[in-house]
């Protein structure tokens, strides 16, 4: 074969090897798309059964109180010298995240209107002015019982006399505000 040709059958050689190799030659590529999605966790806390969104105020009269036996006062009525206690359960167990709440107690009122007696206080019991109630998957565990207790001091003068004998056949109420809100943090 001459040398024209010979270099004519390499060059439609090469051809040919480059026409096959890019006819098989292919990039692989691959795309996808999606869509990320979260569920956001239920809030639900109830102060006895009754919802509260973030902040609630709660108000006890003499009936929720719980009064220490005494043999010198009418069954249901109260007087100087007793004390008593209310209790009551904040549920977060329909919660799915940590809660954290605080009481407060405000003007103790007689018959609606806040009257000037000094000799009935109500005070939360220790450690549960404020809380965490920590998320847990048993309901129990989210559950926090809350105790007042109520004290109206027998004081033996003229003016403490006077005042309360002015709350003779009223009716107490005592205001207790609850803050809930989602515990943040680690």
């Amino acid at each position: 074969m001459k040398r024209s040709n010979r270099g004519l059958l390499v060059i439609i050689a090469l051809l040919l090897v480059v026409t096959v190799g890019l006819s098989s030659y292919a990039i692989y590529k691959s795309s996808a798309t999606g869509d990320a999605t979260a569920s956001v966790a239920n809030w639900a806390v109830t102060v006895n059964s009754d919802d509260i969104v973030t902040t609630d105020t709660l108000t006890f009269d003499g009936n929720a109180i719980t009064w220490n036996a005494n043999a010198h006062v009418a069954e249901g009525k109260i007087a100087p010298g007793q004390t008593g206690t209310i209790s009551f359960v904040i549920d977060a167990s329909a919660s799915e995240v940590s809660v954290d709440y605080e009481l407060t107690i405000g003007d103790i009122k007689y018959n609606g209107s806040t009257v000037d007696n000094d000799a009935i206080t109500a005070s939360i019991s220790d450690g549960d002015a404020t809380g965490t109630i920590a998320y847990s998957t048993v309901a129990n565990d989210m559950k926090k019982t809350v105790t007042l207790n109520i004290v109206w001091a027998a004081t033996d003068s003229a003016e403490q006399n006077a005042k309360d004998m002015e709350l003779a056949g009223k009716d107490i109420e005592i205001p207790v505000t609850i803050v809930a809100k989602q515990h943040v943090g680690a």
